[in-house]
């Protein structure tokens, strides 16, 4: 992990700041999530800025999707319609149902 952190910043190579834990240095929107959802995520979960923020690690700016492909699935239709009645709804329900 060291090669791709900016000391300086504490950021990774891709933009997202980074917290150390322990020795490690781990992105703080994980952590942000893991915390609000009470559990790890896992394998494959991708965690999206609402805003394109990446410095913007708060619980009301993220979103968690349970692969790639249904992320990437949601840029898509923002990118085609923007930002529709049901995103809307999808972004209001996105915690309801990962909660402990």
């Amino acid at each position: 992990m060291k090669k791709y952190l900016n000391k300086a910043l504490k950021r990774n190579c891709h933009g997202y700041r980074l917290i150390r834990v322990g020795e490690l240095w781990l992105p703080e929107h994980k952590l942000v999530v893991e915390s609000y959802i009470g559990r790890m995520l896992e394998n494959g979960e991708v965690i999206h800025h609402i805003n394109g923020n990446k410095e913007d690690n708060k619980i009301g700016n993220l979103m968690l999707f349970p692969n790639q492909r249904e992320h990437n699935k949601f840029h898509r239709i923002l990118r085609e319609f923007g930002v529709t009645p049901a995103i809307k709804k999808q972004i209001n329900e996105r915690w309801k149902n990962l909660k402990k």
